[in-house]
């Protein structure tokens, strides 16, 4: 596995702040037919992302593939087996380094424990950073630790990768860590309380994001994401954020911030099922804004949305234009139940990376907690 903690602290290119993205489903979907990568090459789909890229100072984003030249065979009942190329797809974010991939998902096993062990070595000799997932439990929930120089203090992001348990994953498939078996880490409330209460005993700066892989394609959020996000702030999370869903969820708050159930895609290319489902194209990535203000830190939410559904975009997601943006922030509100104070806590606005939504605490308009 890769180090616990960063070597050298993060700093970021504006005094005063450190800016840290983090972006949805991840995969080049070479395992997809009508896949422009073979003939446009691996810049192509990423193009309009750039900006947004080169905004931040570090980038996690969840990789939904192995990396590996391996075909392990089909997976009986998986209908989605996902491979990606080992050397070109690390190229590509090579360039936005430093960033970080989450393993902890539906598909870090497709390949095989070969296939996985593939993927480590990909992103070693890429200078990657991963987590989520690893040769045992213990490695697979070790949370990334990084540190960040915001203005004259560092502090400690710790961002914990995990995959709600699904009996069929466990059983047939075999794609969680155990004791002494590679896998994902699997998500458990009384193992997070245990994780989180013993990162505070042992850095108690540390702000701690959960990012977890859950709920169902093209849907919503359900009623057990919810009580799970519930469990995991009550457990100390500084902020919960999802994946899985290829579109974007719910933002909520819950009386202390906000909860990013599910940030859709990044950049993946695959068809997609958007139309079928009646889902929306929009995914979310997400922003977050370190800064101190009169002692405390200051923590800023900001999401850029982008229309994620390929057959919209012909494979190049891009950011949304300004009638999207209030489709997206009237999907939110009324999807989220926002009452009056929180459809004022949120913003819109626009910068030189596109048009997005910023989240202020209800009643603290203009100032974050």
């Amino acid at each position: 596995m890769g180090p616990p903690l960063a070597a050298a602290a993060i700093i970021g290119r504006e005094a005063g702040h450190v800016r840290v993205l983090f972006g949805g489903d991840t995969c080049y979907g070479e395992s997809y037919g009508g896949n422009p990568v073979a003939a446009k090459g691996y810049d192509y789909s990423i193009a309009n992302l750039a900006p947004l890229l080169r905004a931040v100072d570090f980038r996690v984003l969840n990789l939904e593939t192995p990396l590996t030249l391996r075909r392990a065979g089909p997976l009986p009942g998986k209908d989605y087996l996902h491979y990606s190329d080992p050397v070109k797809l690390p190229e590509v974010f090579k360039a936005w380094r430093p960033m970080a991939f989450s393993l902890a998902n539906n598909h870090t096993l497709d390949q095989g424990s070969a296939g996985l062990d593939d993927t480590f070595t990909a992103l070693r000799t890429a200078g990657i950073e991963w987590f989520g997932a690893g040769r045992n439990l213990a490695e697979a929930a070790r949370p990334l630790l990084e540190e960040l120089r915001v203005g004259d203090r560092t502090i400690t992001l710790a961002v914990f990768g995990a995959f709600e348990y699904r009996p069929r994953y466990d059983a047939d498939f075999h794609f969680y860590a155990g004791t002494d078996r590679p896998g994902a880490a699997p998500l458990d409330l009384a193992s997070a309380r245990r994780a989180i209460a013993d990162l505070r005993r042992r850095v108690p700066d540390a702000f701690v994001v959960w990012f977890v892989h859950w709920g169902e394609n093209y849907r919503w959020k359900n009623r057990a994401q919810a009580a799970t996000a519930r469990a995991l702030r009550d457990a100390g999370a500084d902020l919960v954020v999802g994946a899985h869903a290829h579109t974007m969820q719910e933002v909520e708050f819950d009386g202390l911030d906000w909860t990013f159930y599910g940030l859709g895609n990044f950049l993946f290319n695959a068809p997609g099922r958007y139309a079928a489902n009646h889902a929306p194209p929009f995914s979310l990535p997400l922003v977050v804004d370190f800064s101190w203000r009169d002692g405390r830190l200051q923590t800023g939410l900001r999401v850029y949305p982008i229309v994620s559904d390929n057959r919209l975009t012909a494979y190049q997601p891009r950011f949304v234009t300004a009638t999207e943006l209030a489709t997206v922030e009237a999907l939110l509100a009324d999807k989220g139940g926002w009452d009056a104070p929180t459809r004022v806590a949120v913003q819109r606005g626009a910068d030189e990376v596109g048009r997005y939504l910023e989240f202020f605490p209800p009643a603290l308009t203009g100032e974050r907690r």
